[in-house]
């Protein structure tokens, strides 16, 4: 009799385990399961004739199709579920796009330690003019020095070289 039941919920999708005819916590789930879902109050604990009517009434299946996690209900049975390219599979077993990476700006980049071609021009002109030198970074002349294009205003004029 318990497995002739057992069977009987395995056919209207209640029971996953197969039909041992041992009346265990597995099966007693499965007939409560049918309970909820055929609307009968069939006592899950003992097993009788009239618990065997009651399923063999039903035709079709009582208990919703499960699937694991990956796979949907195709009709009487669960199909494996496939992404797009560039998408995976999320905890409800939905489809969703892979977001991109962003780069993220270090202190330690090469591009941060290089030091901005204007201020290098900067330094090398101040280590280039000074007393004592024109502004092409030659010594001055004795002329140039009677001139006074020693100084930095006189080069910067225009009347010393």
């Amino acid at each position: 009799m318990t497995k002739s039941v057992q069977a009987e919920l395995r056919r209207v999708g209640c029971l996953a385990a197969p039909a041992d005819g041992d009346w265990n916590a597995a099966s007693q789930r499965s007939l409560s399961l049918f309970n909820k879902n055929a609307g009968t109050r069939l006592d899950v604990k003992t097993v009788t004739v009239d618990t065997l009517d009651a399923i063999k009434q039903k035709a079709s299946r009582v208990c919703p199709l499960v699937c694991e996690h990956g796979y949907k209900v195709d009709g009487n049975q669960c199909a494996k579920i496939v992404c797009a390219e560039g998408a995976f599979l999320n905890d409800d077993n939905k489809c969703e796009k892979r977001r991109e990476k962003k780069p993220v700006a270090t202190r330690d980049s090469p591009e941060a330690r290089q030091v901005p071609e204007a201020r290098q021009a900067i330094v090398r002109r101040s280590q280039t003019s000074g007393a004592g030198m024109s502004s092409t970074g030659q010594p001055l002349t004795g002329l140039e020095r009677e001139q006074g294009c020693n100084s930095y205003q006189a080069i910067m004029s225009g009347k010393c070289p």
